[in-house]
């Protein structure tokens, strides 16, 4: 594996190179690279047997700059039918996402303001399981959920209308037909997965009320950048957003953006508010845009800290384990999440230095881990190894983690925080 400087420009289609890379946000072929990560198996490839071999194709990732727009990406671009059409990961496995869901949707009733004789149509892309679908619904939202994967159905099953489909111009103009235009729409933690962007914004801006309002939450880049968030860079995830790419790629469909906020999920989000061009409601996102401008978020040299402190953690989380594995003592992790499985692989980390993931998600237990093999396990099974040290993997989720094995099952022993350095609690 390497790493590269972003100075390093990619191939510009000099002859006998490979078709110069259109940005997925504004169709540039002007990319830097940012960091090769070498070649890693698919995040989400969890096996079954030992036989099994889905785990071990790996895929080039590669992680690139668009001068043009400012959109941070990776090159490479599975299958979508791939990568979404059976989901392992739900929302209600988290108590921290639990307790944002509610505190989330609260802020949707308040700032949108259903009332008795009025339930705003709201439709989510990528409704997942319809966790979030439900809380809407339950402070007065009329509900559509939109999701690709078998989630959709199970959705469904409980009640909560879905449509199973990749969302686009096309799904849009379908719920145009048969509902009618969104009040609301919600995309939580969608751009960035998302191959084909164009498509997406576009439906986006044609199922728009024109009075209404989007709200858009993504992973922010500038904490991949200054917290090494590297292992949330997977093939699922193909861009990383900033708010200067995200008010390039608004405009480009002529909306604008009306409100920039955050939040700590997934190690510190935005929460954008999106409108039509010609809205009775003022643009309101300079002072975001100029807080990027001063901290180079959106200019490749702003980038290169952060390619070289990548292979530094990985260096650094080795040698931790190596030497604990040495000592004879017992390494475990938890929070089996994609981002986990790229830290694990990207470091070349086994069973030997690892003895076991746990993870609270059903879905997730009797498995293996992609690349690495080693188990997943219910957390009471990890705690019957006696670990003497605990890797969390799902970092995102730290503070819960760190409760729940100390105060519901009595683990008394150490936890390694991998980000944005390795360290021991």
């Amino acid at each position: 594996m390497s790493n590269q400087h972003p100075a390093h420009a990619e191939s510009k289609g000099q002859p006998g190179a490979e078709a110069p890379f259109a940005c997925r946000g504004c169709l540039s072929t002007r990319t830097s690279l940012v960091l090769d990560m070498g070649q890693l198996p698919l995040a989400n490839a969890f096996v079954r047997l030992p036989t099994d071999t889905d785990d071990q194709v790996r895929e080039q990732l590669t992680l690139v700059f668009c001068e043009a727009c400012g959109l941070v990406q990776i090159r490479e671009a599975i299958d979508r039918h791939k990568l979404f059409s059976s989901f392992l990961w739900v929302i209600g496995t988290s108590e921290t996402t639990k307790a944002y869901a509610r505190s989330f949707s609260e802020r949707l009733r308040e700032r949108y303001k259903p009332r008795a004789d009025q339930s705003p149509f709201l439709v989510e892309i990528a409704s997942n399981d319809g966790f979030f679908l439900e809380h809407y619904r339950q402070v007065g939202f009329d509900v559509l959920g939109v999701d690709p994967s078998n989630l959709a159905a199970e959705a469904a099953e409980r009640g909560l209308p879905s449509i199973r489909a990749f969302f686009g111009r096309a799904v849009a103009e379908q719920i145009v037909s048969t509902r009618g235009r969104a009040d609301v729409i919600v995309a939580r933690n969608v751009l960035g997965h998302v191959s084909e962007l164009q498509d997406l914004v576009a439906g986006m801006k044609h199922l728009l009320a024109p009075n209404g309002r989007m709200v858009l939450e993504s992973p922010y880049a500038f904490m991949l950048r200054d917290e090494v968030q590297y292992d949330t860079i997977f093939h699922e995830h193909l861009s990383y957003l900033t708010v200067h790419a995200v008010d390039a790629l608004m405009r480009r469909y002529g909306m604008k953006l009306t409100e920039v906020g955050y939040c700590r999920m997934n190690g510190g989000s935005f929460v954008i508010e999106v409108a039509h061009e010609d809205a009775d409601v003022p643009a309101n996102a300079q002072s975001a845009l100029d807080f990027e401008e001063l901290i180079d978020l959106h200019r490749p040299s702003g980038w290169r800290r952060f390619a070289e402190a990548v292979p530094a953690q990985r260096a650094a989380l080795r040698t931790l384990l190596t030497g604990l594995e040495a000592e004879g003592r017992c390494v475990v992790g938890y929070g089996a999440a994609a981002k986990a499985m790229t830290m694990l692989n990207y470091c070349g980390i086994t069973p030997q230095l690892l003895r076991a993931m746990g993870d609270a998600n059903p879905r997730k237990q009797g498995l293996l881990c992609p690349g690495v093999r080693m188990p997943v396990v219910s957390p009471e099974a990890l705690m019957a190894l006696e670990p003497d040290y605990i890797l969390i993997g799902a970092w995102n989720f730290k503070d819960e983690i760190i409760r729940f094995f100390r105060e519901r099952l009595g683990y008394q022993n150490k936890f390694i925080v991998p980000l944005p350095m390795p360290y021991v609690i």
